[in-house]
């Protein structure tokens, strides 16, 4: 879960030193919180908070990465979970089905490589096979 500015606030020292680039403590800790500024900028904070405001900030969703080096698809480590509240950072995966003991797995897979549909102006196809 997130954590608001003031709540980042009260971790920080608040020594107003502008190391950070930021004319006040206050200010930095709104700017953390927005996504807009790095803890790590800030020298006067211990590594306890950091690493506090790392974890409240890693995404709800862990990222996953699967596919060729040509084609590689991530998912997850979306910071959102309604599509409403913010534009998703990473597509929806399209996957096939297979079993193991199918006899017609070349035509399916051929099937997969050679079938794409265009909706809305966004070309869509299978991505994975499981």
């Amino acid at each position: 879960m997130a954590l608001t500015g003031i709540e980042i606030f009260k971790l920080l020292p608040k020594t107003n030193c502008k190391k950070c680039g930021f004319p006040t403590c206050l200010a930095f800790a709104m700017k953390v919180a927005q996504g807009q500024a790095d803890i790590e900028k800030c020298p006067e904070s211990s590594d306890d908070v950091k690493a506090k405001l790392k974890e409240a900030s890693t995404p709800p969703i862990r990222g996953v990465e699967f596919g060729s080096k040509e084609e590689k698809i991530k998912i997850g480590e979306e910071t959102v979970l309604f599509r409403h509240e913010k534009k998703f950072n990473n597509p929806a995966v399209l996957a096939l089905q297979a079993r193991d003991d199918d006899e017609k797995i070349e035509s399916l897979i051929d099937y997969v490589l050679n079938s794409a549909i265009e909706r809305v102006g966004q070309i869509l196809k299978i991505d994975a096979v499981f």
